[in-house]
C-alpha cells in the first residue's frame, strides 16, 4: 500500500504528489492540516528519520509500511521505486547537477521562500487564533518544533521579511543563468530537480515580485509556466481543497542553519 500524508499542494507537500502523478502511480491520499497541529497527532506516521529531518511538518510516504520523509529524498524514492516515465537523469554529470540543484533548493531557496509564505499567509492565519493554538502548542513536543510554531505565533512584519527576500537573489539569480543554457535544470531532461524547483518557486512572482519579475527573470516565468502546462502538474494541483494552494506555507528549514 502506498500512503501520502499532505497538505495543500505547495512548497515541499506539492513535491511527491507531483512525482507521484507522473509515474502514474495510485496512492492512498491522506490530508491533514499542519496548521492545526495534525502532524502531531498519536497516529500520524513517524520514525526517527521523519522527526529529525529538516523540513519537519511533512509530507510522509508510508510504502508498504516503510516510512520515507525529507521531501528531495522522497522524489528520488519515487523516481527509483515506480515504474514509468524517468525522472532521473541518465547522464552521470547530469546525475550530480540533480543532487547539486537539491542541495542548492533546500540550503537557499527553501529558506527565504517559506519565510515570506508564512510571513504573508501564515502569521496572520494563526493570530487570529492564538488562544485557542496556545492551548494545543503547550502538548507539542519535542521543543525546538513548539519554539518553531510559538514564534509565529508572537512574529511581526519587519526586517526579517526584507531579508528573506535579500536571501532570495543569489539562488533566484542562478536557476535563471542555469535556464539559459537548456530548458530544464539538469540539461535537455525534465527530472525531479525541476519538480523540486518548481515546488518552491511556484508562489514567488506574487510573494517576491520585485524578485520574479518578467524583466528580471524571464526564463524562470517560462519555466513556471512549462511547469504549470504538465499534466502531473495539473493533476497534483487539484488535490488542492482551498483552491489557494500558493498561500499554503509551513515553517522550513532554519535561516540561522542553512542561510
Amino acid at each position: 500500500m502506498l500512503e501520502l500524508y499532505h497538505w495543500e499542494p505547495n512548497s515541499f507537500f506539492l513535491k511527491p504528489m507531483i512525482a507521484l502523478a507522473e509515474k502514474g502511480v495510485e496512492f492512498r491520499s491522506c490530508y491533514f492540516d499542519p496548521t492545526n497541529f495534525e502532524q502531531f497527532n498519536p497516529d500520524f506516521p513517524a520514525s526517527a528519520e521523519s522527526g529529525l529531518q529538516l523540513e519537519r511538518e511533512g509530507p510522509v510516504l508510508v510504502h508498504d509500511g516503510a516510512i520515507i520523509s525529507s521531501s528531495f529524498f522522497m522524489l528520488e524514492y519515487i523516481a527509483e521505486a515506480f515504474p514509468g516515465p524517468r525522472l532521473l537523469p541518465a547522464d552521470a554529470y547530469q546525475r550530480y547537477r540533480m543532487h547539486a540543484w537539491g542541495q542548492q533548493t533546500a540550503l537557499s531557496l527553501a529558506s527565504p521562500v517559506t519565510s515570506l509564505g508564512c510571513a504573508r499567509y501564515l502569521v496572520p492565519a494563526l493570530q487570529a487564533r492564538a488562544t485557542t493554538l496556545r492551548v494545543r502548542l503547550a502538548t507539542i513536543e519535542p521543543l525546538e518544533r513548539r519554539a518553531t510554531w510559538a514564534a509565529l505565533l508572537e512574529a511581526e512584519q519587519g526586517g526579517a521579511v526584507s531579508a528573506a527576500r535579500g536571501r532570495l537573489r543569489l539562488p533566484i539569480d542562478r536557476i535563471e543563468a542555469a535556464l539559459a543554457d537548456s530548458p530544464w535544470l539538469t540539461g535537455p531532461e525534465y527530472s525531479i530537480a525541476d519538480i523540486d524547483a518548481f515546488a518552491m518557486l511556484m508562489a514567488l512572482p506574487t510573494l517576491a515580485p520585485d524578485v520574479v519579475n518578467a524583466a528580471a527573470t524571464p526564463r524562470i516565468l517560462d519555466f513556471l509556466a512549462r511547469m504549470r502546462a504538465r499534466p502531473a502538474v495539473c493533476a497534483a494541483l487539484a488535490h488542492s481543497r482551498t483552491g489557494r494552494p500558493q498561500e499554503a506555507f509551513v515553517p522550513g528549514p532554519e535561516a540561522s542553519r542553512w542561510g
